[in-house]
């Protein structure tokens, strides 16, 4: 019951993220796929330009219905190790004081990581193909006009019908090597920021603590993974029909020439500031449904 409760915070977890950090995920994909330099500004004024205000949430509905999915899977992958490596070095429950607490934490958060990147990699790739007007061919918005408010559902069928199932899985590898560093590196500072916040352990962290924990979390998580997000992304958009990139090396060394090292960090600025208010959002929506869900489970048991 226990493990399910996890799996059902992660869920709603998941959308309340999606929710509050869409349009900066649009913002960022936009300065990740340019090769010159935009400002916030410029990218806001081109998508506005392009497709109005609602070109900032296109594409959003598949990650909406997988993020609650995916964070679900992330959090209760999560739990079941952290339970599992613990319960191996004899402990009964999981406690800060624990020996080897966060080294299970960190391999914890990174298996479950992993495992979300299975659903991250063709979500993100359909919301990537939307959000820049790549989910149907010209061809096709030529002669059926009616197309050019693409539904996901559209995407999805042309995409398989053109390429088949392995395309909805380019930039897996990328997305494994930033999920599994990201998820290890997140419940980590989460986890410890908001019990030893004030240098000492605090059992029960309130709001405060759990909104300042992972917010940080959100950034310190992120900094080390923007280079395999670029990669992925830029992977993820590529032509499919005549395909620039074989693999994460072939678009690393790509990105490098035409960008530099600083290529690698497209969108920074955009994702650590996305980080914070997404982050926030999906740390309350865990605690609070899963605080909703043991209060129910403890009345049904009095």
């Amino acid at each position: 019951m226990e493990n399910l409760q996890h799996f059902l915070a992660g869920w709603g977890a998941g959308t309340f993220g999606v929710l509050v950090g869409y349009p900066m995920d649009t913002i960022k994909t936009y300065q990740q796929m340019s090769n010159i330099k935009l400002s916030t500004h410029e990218t806001v004024s081109m998508i506005i330009n392009k497709d109005g205000v609602r070109g900032l949430y296109k594409g959003m509905l598949f990650p909406l219905l997988g993020s609650g999915l995916l964070n679900s899977v992330y959090f209760g992958v999560y739990d079941v190790f952290l339970k599992e490596f613990q319960s191996l070095r004899g402990y009964a429950k999981v406690h800060p004081t624990n020996a080897g607490w966060m080294q299970d934490l960190f391999i914890a958060g990174s298996i479950g990581g992993a495992a979300q990147a299975l659903i991250t990699c063709p979500s993100e790739l359909i919301k990537i193909r939307m959000q820049l007007g790549k989910g149907v061919p010209k061809t096709v918005l030529a002669l059926k006009p009616a197309f050019n408010n693409v539904s996901t559902y559209q995407t999805v069928l042309d995409m398989h019908r053109r390429y088949g199932f392995g395309y909805f899985f380019i930039g897996l590898v990328p997305t494994i090597w930033r999920d599994a560093v990201n998820g290890g590196i997140y419940i980590v500072s989460y986890q410890f920021g908001r019990h030893y916040m004030y240098g000492e352990l605090n059992i029960n962290p309130g709001l405060f603590e759990i909104f300042v924990a992972g917010g940080l979390a959100g950034i310190v998580s992120w900094i080390p993974v923007v280079p395999f997000d670029t990669i992925k992304s830029r992977m993820q958009a590529d032509d499919f029909d005549k395909r620039k990139y074989k693999g994460m090396i072939s678009c690393s060394l790509e990105l490098f020439k035409v960008a530099s090292y600083h290529g690698f960090f497209k969108g920074f600025i955009m994702i650590t500031a996305r980080s914070i208010p997404v982050n926030i959002a999906i740390i309350y929506g865990y605690e609070l449904i899963l605080w909703l869900c043991k209060g129910i489970d403890n009345s049904n048991l009095k």
